[in-house]
């Protein structure tokens, strides 16, 4: 269990009332974070089991055209261990993130995230898209189960300081989780646009299934896109119901 005192540290010295930062981290959500392996020569095994792919050729089913969009990632389900996340995932199967983010602001057509139930007859191909940038070498991705608070709040009547301890995450997260292009459940990473609570996503509870960027996988400075799901969507297995925003830095 990762130890939380760098962030009690942190607001301690800024003078945060300790029962509040408690019940602050109270809402402390677990995440399934997929990293890439060490690259320095003598950096050793990398961490964790081996859990999904950034970039290569998406493994579709034989049945279905590729996506002309993008192929970012891939998650295997199975890897990822029961509470791994506070999301009611599938036991196993894979899911496949596409994403155009060069002009992820007009209609919904610059996305898409695919489930492959296990046992579906796949192969490894590329779109006949022919405007596509050129595939990325795949990269294996390694699971560590990491704590995630929100990185900007809001003070509330329930959390007066909610915009300080937004803040003192921020400042201190690095000494208690380690970041990765692809992140499974837990709280989004906001430069400018929370993906939940700033946008209408009608009836539901909305939780996000996932986040996927950074340098050389999305554009933009720090680009990120969040798929978000509501929780019964989620249990259905309804991941065509998904909805995704990308946000950057500036």
């Amino acid at each position: 269990m990762t130890s939380m005192d760098p962030f009690r540290n942190e607001a301690r010295s800024r003078g945060l009332p300790e029962d509040e930062v408690e019940r602050w981290l109270a809402t402390t959500r677990r995440s399934a974070m997929l990293g890439l392996a060490a690259e320095a020569p003598l950096a050793g095994p990398p961490e964790g089991p081996l859990a999904g792919r950034l970039g290569g050729l998406p493994p579709m089913p034989n049945d279905e055209p590729v996506p002309e969009l993008p192929f970012l990632a891939s998650v295997d389900l199975a890897a990822v261990p029961p509470g791994a996340t506070d999301l009611l995932l599938p036991e196993d199967g894979t899911l496949l993130f596409f994403a155009d983010t060069e002009d992820p602001w007009s209609g919904d057509d610059w996305h898409r995230l695919v489930y492959v139930p296990v046992g579906t007859p796949v192969s490894e191909r590329e779109s006949a898209c022919e405007w596509l940038p050129e595939v990325r070498p795949a990269r294996d991705l390694h699971l560590t189960i990491k704590p995630s608070l929100p990185n900007r709040g809001s003070d509330t009547e329930e959390f007066p300081h909610g915009g300080e301890l937004g803040s003192v995450w921020w400042k201190t997260c690095g000494e208690m989780t380690t970041d990765g292009p692809v992140q499974i459940g837990g709280f989004p990473w906001v430069w400018n646009s929370d993906p939940l609570t700033d946008h209408d996503h009608g009836p539901g509870d909305w939780v996000m299934l996932a986040e996927v960027g950074g340098d050389g996988v999305t554009e933009g400075d720090l680009g990120v896109v969040h798929w978000v799901i509501r929780r019964d969507d989620l249990a259905g297995r309804h991941f065509d119901r998904a909805r995704a925003h990308f946000d950057m830095v500036g």
